[in-house]
């Protein structure tokens, strides 16, 4: 694998990654709102840079670490930047807004992250290899979660359930 693994922003996106997974597997809720904007703000930077700087993208070519991959990056894909990304950029945004809930829509979201993350693995450096499959591992995790509300219900019910307890107590419970 070529690029700069002992990079900062390399290491901080595994420790990040590493700190997904651990909060998927304590605190599934959690897990899944991180994953959720994980994918959102991937795909808000996605749309930015694919739109003002599509020819960023070329350089993933560098640091593949399959020669299909570079391939592929050097190939078609450098004449039809913008459109490719984009349509990641729209995946990215789908899983990530299916993330905020329940159910079946939840489990194809999920199952979506994994396929994703795997398929961006072999772009080594360029996704920060291994983060990605720690990523797809968290979501695995996720799968198999089955007692979770969809995130956004469960804050505001942790937040009005604090505001509702502290307007009960009275002023010597306080102290």
């Amino acid at each position: 694998m070529r690029g700069n693994i002992f990079s900062q922003a390399y290491m901080l996106s595994i420790f990040i990654a590493v700190l997904i997974l651990y909060i998927s597997i304590i605190k599934p809720v959690y897990g899944r709102m991180c994953m959720s904007l994980l994918f959102l703000g991937g795909a808000v930077v996605n749309t930015v840079i694919s739109i003002s700087h599509p020819q960023i993208y070329r350089t993933y070519a560098d640091v593949a670490a399959l020669p299909a991959y570079e391939r592929f990056i050097n190939g078609y894909f450098s004449s039809h930047i913008t459109g490719f990304v984009l349509a990641i950029a729209a995946g990215q945004a789908l899983i990530g807004l299916a993330l905020l809930w329940k159910g079946s829509l939840e489990k194809i979201a999920l199952g979506g992250a994994v396929v994703f993350l795997l398929a961006i693995a072999p772009l080594g450096a360029g996704a920060s290899f291994p983060c990605t499959v720690i990523l797809a591992i968290a979501c695995l995790f996720l799968m198999r979660e089955k007692k979770i509300s969809p995130w956004p219900l469960a804050i505001l019910s942790m937040t009005v359930l604090r505001i509702k307890s502290s307007k009960n107590t009275s002023s010597y419970d306080r102290y």
